[in-house]
C-alpha cells in the first residue's frame, strides 16, 4: 500500500521482451566472452634491451627467448657422444630428424594429383645422387628446380656428401636480371641440375659447366635425353637415382664451410652472392623453431606447403624447420613469388604455408573484390572489431556463414600462414597492419609478418603470433614516386640475432621519435663475418619492434 493505493505489477509480452533484450545486452556478452589469445600486456615490451650503448648507435635489442647475458640461439641441441651435452648439428640432421619424426613419406603435388613419395626411397635417392657427385668429382652443384622432391634430394645430397649448393632462382626474372648462364660464370658450378627443356642448353658453353644432370618427366624419359654436348655431358636424373650406393653418413664436414650458396635481389645495380655455412642455416633453423609459442610449433600433425619458391632462403629455412620438427612436406611445382594461393593449397590443404606478400596482396585485393552487398561489409567490419577489440582470430557463425561473401578456397584446416618483406629489397610488395588484418579474417588463421634479407638465414625480425593490432602505416623510405606504399612494423629480433641501429642519412639515435638508423644484425645466422648492415633505415617503436622509418 502507498499512501492508499495499491501498486500492482502486471506483466505482459512487452515487458518479458523488454527483460530478455535487456539480459541479452548485460549478461550474454559476461557469458559468451573469450579470453584474448595473448594478453594485451604481454604486446607493450616484445625485446630485452641493453642498459647501455655505444655513441651514434641504438641500445643493442634482443630476443625475450635470449635476453642480454644468455646464448643466442645457435643450433638444433642434439644428443652428443659426451654425457650432459649438445651438439648444434648440420643440414644433414635436418633430414635425419624427417625419417625419425615425421610419418615416412613427403608430398608431391601437381595439379589435383597427390603423389606420395616414401622418406626411405628419398633417402635412397639421396645417396645415389651424392654418390655420382663425388665420384664425378663434383666441387660445387647448382640447382635450377621448381617446388619437387628432386629439389629437396639434391639439397640433401650435397649437403650429405660435402659439396656446396649454388641455388638458382627458379621462376621469370625481371628484363634487366642477369640470365642464368652469367650467374653460373659467377658461381662456377661443375653441375646443373635442372629440369628438361627450360633452360637453354647450348647458353651454357663456355659457363664451366662440365655435366648437366636434367629432370625430366616419367612420359619423357624414353626419349632419352643424355648425351654429349660439346664439352658438357647430359645425363638423366632417373637414371643416376636409379643406382643403388651404400650410404656414407660418417663424412666429416667442416661446419664453417660454404655449404649453401645464393643469390640476392638486385640493390643499387649490384646483385649479392652470398655464401652460408652449416652452422649459418641450423642457427636460422633453431632460431625460428625457438621463436614461435608452444602451442603454436610446427608438430607432426601438420601439413606444410611452401607457396613461395625454394630458391628464395627464407622459405627454404621454414621448410628445413618443418621436416625436422616432423610435419607432412607437401611441395608443389607451380609455387613462387606469384603463385596462386588458392590452387597450390587446393589439393593438399595445408595447416601451415609459407607465401610471398605479392601473393597474399593479390588474394586479399581479390576477395575485397567479392564484397558487394552491404552486409558482407557489416560481417567483415565486425569481425575484424573481434579481431582487434576481444584479440582473437573470428571463426564466424551460421548467420556470417550463411550470408559470407567469397573467402579464399585453402582447405579449411589452415592455422598459420608465414610471409615477410624483403627489407632493402625495392621489388619486394609490403603489407600494412590493415592487410594483415583483412587476410587474418579472410584466412580465418593467424599472419605472421616479419623481415628477411638475403645475408641472413631465416627471418631477421618476426611479429609475435597473437600480435593483431592495427597501426598508422608508415611510408617506405626510397620506394617508387608513383605508387605510395605502407608498411607494417616487423615484430621483435629473432631469438639467434641481435640488432641495433646506427647513425645514418641524417637519422639519430637520440631523436625524438625513438632510434632511427641503418639495421646492422650480428648473429649466426648471418652470412660472413658475422654482423651485416642491411643497407636501410629502421626505426625502434616504443614496445621493442622493429620498423621502417
Amino acid at each position: 500500500m502507498i499512501d492508499g493505493f495499491e501498486l500492482a505489477l502486471e506483466f505482459n509480452v512487452v515487458s518479458y521482451t523488454l527483460i530478455a533484450l535487456l539480459v541479452g545486452i548485460l549478461v550474454l556478452p559476461v557469458v559468451l566472452a573469450k579470453d584474448p589469445d595473448i594478453h594485451p600486456y604481454a604486446l607493450y615490451r616484445q625485446s630485452t634491451v641493453a642498459p647501455v650503448r655505444n655513441p651514434k648507435e641504438s641500445a643493442i635489442h634482443r630476443s625475450l627467448h635470449t635476453p642480454l647475458g644468455y646464448p643466442l640461439v645457435s643450433g638444433l641441441g642434439l644428443p652428443s657422444a659426451q654425457k650432459y651435452s649438445t651438439r648444434s648439428g648440420d643440414i644433414r640432421d635436418i633430414w635425419k630428424l624427417a625419417i625419425e619424426k615425421g610419418n615416412g613419406k613427403l608430398l608431391s603435388v601437381k595439379g589435383s594429383t597427390i603423389e606420395e613419395h616414401d622418406i626411405n626411397d628419398l633417402t635412397k635417392e639421396i645417396h645415389s645422387l651424392g654418390l655420382y657427385l663425388s665420384q664425378i668429382g663434383a666441387k660445387r652443384v647448382a640447382v635450377h628446380l621448381p617446388n619437387d622432391t628432386e629439389n629437396l634430394v639434391a639439397t640433401f645430397a650435397c649437403a650429405f656428401y660435402n659439396i656446396p649448393l649454388v641455388i638458382l632462382p627458379f621462376e621469370p626474372q625481371p628484363k634487366d636480371a642477369p640470365k642464368i648462364s652469367e650467374l653460373l660464370q659467377r658461381a662456377s658450378p661443375d653441375v646443373l641440375i635442372a629440369q628438361g627443356g627450360q633452360l637453354p642448353l647450348e647458353e651454357f658453353k663456355g659457363t664451366g659447366l662440365k655435366q648437366v644432370i636434367l629432370v625430366v618427366e616419367k612420359a619423357s624419359q624414353h626419349l632419352g635425353w643424355g648425351g654429349p654436348m660439346g664439352e658438357i655431358k647430359c645425363v638423366q636424373y632417373d637414371e643416376v637415382v636409379a643406382k643403388a650406393a651404400v650410404p656414407i653418413d660418417d663424412l666429416k664436414l667442416d661446419l664453417d664451410a660454404p655449404a649453401v650458396i645464393i643469390f640476392g635481389p638486385k640493390i643499387a645495380g649490384k646483385i649479392d652472392m652470398v655464401e652460408f655455412s652449416h652452422r649459418n642455416i641450423i642457427a636460422g633453423v633453431a632460431s625460428q623453431s625457438v621463436v614461435l609459442p608452444k602451442a603454436e610449433k610446427y608438430s607432426p600433425e601438420d601439413v606444410f606447403l611452401p607457396v613461395d619458391t625454394l630458391s628464395d632462403l627464407y622459405t627454404r629455412i621454414h621448410t628445413y624447420v618443418a621436416l625436422s620438427s616432423g610435419s607432412l612436406v607437401a611441395l608443389n611445382p607451380i609455387g613462387g613469388k606469384h603463385a596462386n594461393v588458392e590452387l597450390a593449397c587446393k589439393a593438399v590443404k595445408p595447416t601451415i604455408i609459407c607465401v610471398s606478400p605479392e601473393a597474399l596482396l593479390a588474394i586479399q585485393r581479390k576477395t575485397r573484390g567479392t564484397m558487394m552487398e552491404m552486409w558482407h561489409n557489416l560481417i567483415h567490419w565486425f569481425q575484424l572489431r573481434t579481431l582487434k577489440d576481444q584479440g582473437r582470430i573470428p571463426q564466424g557463425t551460421f548467420f556470417t556463414r550463411l550470408n559470407d561473401y567469397e573467402r579464399p578456397q585453402v582447405g579449411g584446416n589452415l592455422r598459420l600462414v608465414f610471409v615477410a618483406e624483403g627489407g632493402g629489397d625495392v621489388a619486394s610488395q609490403a603489407l600494412n597492419s590493415m592487410d594483415l588484418s583483412d587476410l587474418r579474417v579472410f584466412f580465418k588463421s593467424k599472419v605472421v609478418y616479419g623481415l628477411k634479407h638475403h645475408r641472413v638465414a631465416g627471418p631477421v625480425a618476426q611479429c609475435n603470433v597473437y600480435d593483431y593490432r592495427v597501426q598508422y602505416p608508415l611510408r617506405l623510405p626510397n620506394r617508387s614516386k608513383q605508387i605510395e606504399r605502407f608498411c607494417a612494423h616487423f615484430g621483435p629480433v629473432t631469438p639467434g640475432l641481435e640488432i641495433k641501429l646506427k647513425d645514418a642519412q641524417g637519422y639519430t639515435a637520440d631523436g625524438p621519435e625513438g632510434p632511427k638508423g641503418e639495421v646492422i644484425v650480428s648473429g649466426l645466422p648471418v652470412a660472413g663475418a658475422r654482423e651485416a648492415a642491411l643497407g636501410f633505415v629502421g626505426k625502434w617503436e616504443p614496445e621493442g619492434v622493429l620498423s621502417y622509418a
